[in-house]
């Protein structure tokens, strides 16, 4: 018996090509040949990265090797697929950033470790799946500092008037940036660090021993209140600043080992 279902997509397909030929002026001709190339000519670099399994296998393969040399024979297994998995898919898209494959090389090659097991965990992938290549250096930079790292929150503030100019400061200021970012963006990779659980934003928090007076006068800041100083030449500005807090809690350290 014929579905009916398949004989409606069948006659309709018969009707396309007809109907097509009545519409298509070409006007209509025309916008379509465009939008068509421009779309190809947008996804055609973006296929290029995705790799196939064969060259996923040689990349893993070359990379694991050079780690899996450091593993005693007795420790050596064989990787959870949970983990194993969905990081080679991961790597399919992402192969081309060194930064985000090294991470993943990493994580695979300590999951084959059977020391590393309190270490390496199936979420782990999820996380870097999140991460741009500024997260991770911004995690590996907070990674390496021991203890806590004071921070402020910076403010452009009218003098005696109790406001604000809004949204010319970052959120978070910690003194430092990555070459090739600004402070913004470094504050906004803080934000989603802490919001993928790997780091602890303390606001309103001091360190003992420690002033942020130098993270008040930065050239950063001054920069900024120099621009909002000539754009509001009526307004007597002033930079004011929240203490802060921030650090890489245990389950962040867990990750920095386990991707290390």
């Amino acid at each position: 018996m014929i579905d009916p279902t398949e004989k409606v997509i069948d006659e309709a397909s018969k009707l396309v090509p007809e109907v097509y030929k009545d519409l298509a002026k070409p006007a209509t001709v025309v916008v379509g040949e465009v939008a068509g190339r421009s779309v190809k000519a947008l996804l055609a670099p973006v296929r290029g990265l995705l790799w196939g399994w064969e060259k996923i296998e040689e990349l893993v393969t070359e990379g694991v090797n050079k780690r899996f040399e450091k593993i005693p024979e007795e420790r050596r297994q064989t990787p959870e697929p949970e983990i194993a998995v969905p990081l080679m898919q991961a790597l399919s898209y992402t192969a081309q950033n060194e930064t985000l494959r090294e991470m993943y090389l990493n994580l695979l090659a300590n999951s084959m470790d059977k020391s590393m097991n309190r270490e390496v965990h199936p979420s782990f992938v999820e996380l870097i799946k999140q991460m741009n290549s500024l997260d991770a250096k911004v995690f590996d930079r907070l990674a390496q500092i021991r203890g806590f790292q004071l921070a402020i929150h910076p403010t452009i503030s009218i003098k005696n008037k109790g406001k604000i100019l809004v949204d010319v400061t970052p959120e978070w200021f910690v003194g430092w940036v990555i070459p090739g970012h600004d402070i913004f963006e470094v504050s906004t990779s803080l934000i989603r660090l802490s919001k993928f659980g790997l780091i602890e934003l303390m606001y309103d928090s001091t360190l003992k021993n420690q002033t942020s007076d130098s993270l008040r006068s930065h050239k950063e800041l001054i920069t900024i209140l120099s621009k909002c100083q000539v754009e509001n030449s009526d307004l007597e500005l002033e930079i004011e600043a929240t203490d802060c807090v921030l650090h890489v809690n245990e389950f962040g350290k867990q990750f920095q080992k386990a991707c290390k």
